[in-house]
């Protein structure tokens, strides 16, 4: 008995629509699945220097220039003060998390002023930076994390890419003019049956 069910569908990592799994294309955003193997998150980091989001797609598909292993020792060593965030190009996060870290060390030489005046709520911000520092750990270990990349697609890799494409479209095309000529044909024979039973009917009642 398979207690695991097969993936039939998988998330765009562009739109997050829903797909089905052997989808080449986005119904929602057009974006062609084949071309994420050309995706770099070196280009999406320098767009994201000048605060540019456009073209930047947040995918769990790490591409070539990030290292899965390289990410984990990241997160695991530098992710409490955002480490893994200025890795893969989520600065304001990693800003965040610094900052937090900041605050952290600060805490903790004032602590016995801090503690005499029964400030406790002001160790909120570091316990929700280690629940994040634990949860991005996570998500990287089951490679959910998503990292911001942009897809460069090489020149003398379109036209190749779009020929298979528009073959399969064609291909999908003729199956579909094949299944209605079917169904046509099927209906003009449960007709033609429908007639001949008729006209016996009648012939009998004549007789």
């Amino acid at each position: 008995m398979k207690f695991i069910k097969p993936k039939t569908h998988k998330k765009c990592p562009r739109c997050g629509n829903k797909c089905l799994i052997n989808q080449t294309r986005c119904e929602e955003c057009d974006l062609l699945f084949s071309r994420l193997e050309f995706a770099s998150n070196k280009a999406a980091k320098k767009k994201l220097r000048k605060f540019d989001t456009d073209f930047v797609i947040y995918t769990n598909q790490y591409p070539k220039d990030v290292n899965w292993y390289k990410l984990i020792a990241m997160t695991f060593f530098t992710g409490i003060f955002g480490g893994h965030y200025y890795y893969t190009g989520k600065y304001i996060k990693g800003i965040i998390m610094t900052i937090c870290f900041i605050y952290a060390v600060f805490c903790t030489i004032f602590n016995d002023v801090l503690w005499n005046s029964m400030e406790a709520f002001l160790y909120v911000p570091i316990g929700l930076e280690g629940i994040a520092w634990i949860v991005s750990l996570i998500y990287v270990c089951c490679k959910k994390y998503k990292v911001p990349v942009i897809v460069e697609l090489p020149e003398e890799n379109v036209t190749e890419i779009l020929d298979k494409e528009t073959k399969k479209k064609v291909k999908e095309f003729k199956d579909e003019v094949k299944e209605i000529k079917k169904q046509e044909k099927k209906q003009t024979e449960n007709k033609s049956e429908i007639l001949k039973e008729e006209k016996q009917e009648e012939d009998k009642e004549q007789k």
